[in-house]
């Protein structure tokens, strides 16, 4: 049985303390100050981890950032740590060459960071609400097949993303754009007819740019269980249904908005399975019902011109190699207008910042956008838009290409049945978007070290399997945390005080990566911990509540890490 005393969290988190006590120090260094030319206000202290513990638990870069020459900085940093030592935060402060300074914390910081984990529990980690709305647009796939790997990659990445930003105290908006107003969505209703009469025996085959999934027979059942004979009249050329009469018009209407809606349904349904939950579903064919993109056009006027019969937007204003196409000179619009209009729309709900994830394919797509956004009248920082790269699944060193039941890319459902939900969810987000990812179906399903989300679940489980074997004998929370002394456990708290830190980090370069990173190396240390220690010793019952409290508190930080990732943390393996 734990009992603790909950007292003992202040309202600032130890990287703030670290902090305010280096401000304290640098305030009072006046000759540096004033050979630099500047206020210590103006300075910026950033605290880190140090990449070896034997060296203190965190460093900071302070007395090499105001632009002193390299002896001066580090003379500078001597002084700063002079001012620190005999401090009531740290046990030890050292200056080390060229002008670090490294730093290893008292009992009195042990005790409040493994106090902060515990008091807080779920919510450790989360900053206060900061009064922004942020949105994030990801996925965006067309309503025309099944969701395919490249967006389950997408799906993770924009989901993890938005419950990171949420936890750092942004109101975050998720949003899919549904793509069903353009050619696409007259080839996926002709393919559904054709497999529609193919249930009536009718031998017709799928011209071979048709949508050829399976999903799509799928549709072509529903709509001949819901409407019987009703569209077995309709005819077709190569690319389209053909509409002789206002009746015929009807009629393949009927066809797009039921296939479109069924697969949309079958979407939000993968979606939904895999953890994601949209909170805003906008369909292009809104900007056409409500004639947006002429309004559009006359708010861009100024940067727009006609020439060779076509309507361009002065891109090149704004550094692009070439003015773009709006309206070609057929009179019909390029696939950048509505997208334009649609990101002028959501940039004028008043969001602090809008997001877009998009494929490797899209990258030029996406400097135009920017562009176009400024042109509009948009400030070049609301719109961020992250680049993706495809993901490949492997299996006996052999890549999986096709899926064997639809016969064509593999499926997020091919997926989650590969290695399950969880590990799909750790595995998409493991490696920097910027990068080619490939997924190992055997290290996906292996139970050793060589499984990263293995290795996470099973310290997670190690701890519950420790708290419970406690549960009979009482233990109350120390006064300090002088007994933990061991290279080790300085690592595993510095690991706890950095989470929240972890979080901001992602927040703002968008790497979710981190904190796959991060959950593994608290994983690692805690498993090279409880090899090197006994961490219940009946001899010394001191020292034995403060490991049980200080492991209590590493399993609360993994599963508070596993839960952004949308990943349930297991009790037992």
């Amino acid at each position: 049985m734990i009992n603790m005393d909950v007292r003992v969290v202040s309202n600032k988190n130890v990287i703030k303390i670290i902090q305010a006590e280096i401000a304290k120090a640098v305030s009072h260094t006046v000759d540096f100050l004033n050979e630099a030319n500047i206020s210590h206000k103006q300075i910026k202290i950033i605290i880190e981890k140090t990449k070896n513990p034997k060296f203190g638990d965190f460093t900071t870069n302070v007395a090499l950032s105001i632009g002193l020459k390299k002896e001066r900085a580090f003379l500078f940093a001597s002084e700063i740590a002079k001012r620190l030592q005999n401090n009531k935060y740290f046990k030890t402060v050292n200056a080390v060459q060229p002008g670090f300074i490294n730093l290893r914390i008292s009992p009195l910081l042990m005790r409040r960071v493994i106090g902060e984990v515990l008091k807080k529990k779920d919510k450790f980690g989360k900053s206060k609400r900061n009064k922004q709305t942020w949105q994030i647009e990801f996925v965006s796939a067309n309503p025309t097949g099944l969701l395919h790997i490249g967006h389950a990659r997408n799906a993770a990445i924009g989901d993890t993303l938005a419950n990171i930003l949420a936890a750092c105290g942004y109101d975050v908006v998720r949003e899919y754009y549904i793509n069903d107003a353009g050619n696409q969505i007259e080839k996926l209703a002709l393919s559904v007819l054709i497999r529609y009469l193919n249930l009536y025996d009718q031998n017709i085959t799928l011209p071979e740019d048709s949508y050829h999934g399976s999903e799509i027979i799928d549709v072509a059942e529903a709509l001949k269980k819901l409407f019987h004979e009703r569209y077995t009249g309709l005819k077709f050329d190569n690319d389209h249904i053909i509409v002789a009469s206002s009746q015929e018009e009807i009629l393949k209407n009927e066809i797009k908005r039921f296939s479109k809606n069924y697969l949309l349904d079958l979407i939000a349904e993968t979606l939904e399975k895999f953890g994601v939950n949209m909170d805003i579903w906008f369909p292009e064919s809104f900007l056409y019902k409500n004639n947006i993109i002429p309004s559009v056009l006359e708010k861009m006027k100024d940067s727009i011109y006609t020439a060779d019969n076509a309507t361009w937007l002065k891109t090149t204003l704004y550094g692009d190699d070439k003015d773009r196409v709006l309206i070609k000179s057929d009179g019909n619009y390029t696939y950048f207008l509505p997208d334009i209009a649609y990101h002028t729309i959501k940039m004028s709900r008043g969001y602090d910042k809008t997001i877009d994830i998009w494929g490797a394919d899209h990258k030029s797509y996406a400097d135009r956008m920017k562009i176009a956004m400024q042109l509009a009248g948009f400030k070049k920082e609301q719109l961020e838009i992250l680049i993706m790269q495809m993901v490949r699944l492997i299996k006996n060193g052999e890549e999986f290409k096709m899926s064997k039941r639809t016969g064509n890319s593999l499926t997020l459902n091919d997926l989650v049945e590969a290695i399950g939900k969880d590990p799909a969810r750790w595995y998409l987000v493991s490696q920097p978007m910027t990068t080619h990812l490939e997924i190992d179906v055997d290290k996906a399903l292996s139970h050793d070290n060589n499984n990263p989300l293995y290795y996470v679940q099973y310290a997670y489980a190690r701890i519950n399997q420790i708290i419970n074997k406690t549960k009979r004998k009482s233990y109350s929370f120390s006064k300090e945390f002088s007994e933990l002394n061991n290279e080790l456990e300085h690592e595993l708290i510095t690991y706890l005080a950095t989470y929240e830190m972890t979080l901001n980090k992602i927040a703002q370069n968008f790497e979710v990566n981190i904190l796959t990173l991060y959950l593994t190396n608290l994983a690692k240390t805690f498993h090279a911990y409880y090899a090197q220690v006994k961490i219940i010793d009946e001899t010394n019952e001191q020292l034995s509540e403060q490991r049980l409290y200080l492991v209590k508190a590493v399993g609360q930080v993994i599963a508070n890490g596993l839960k952004l990732l949308t990943i349930k943390p297991l009790e037992k393996m």
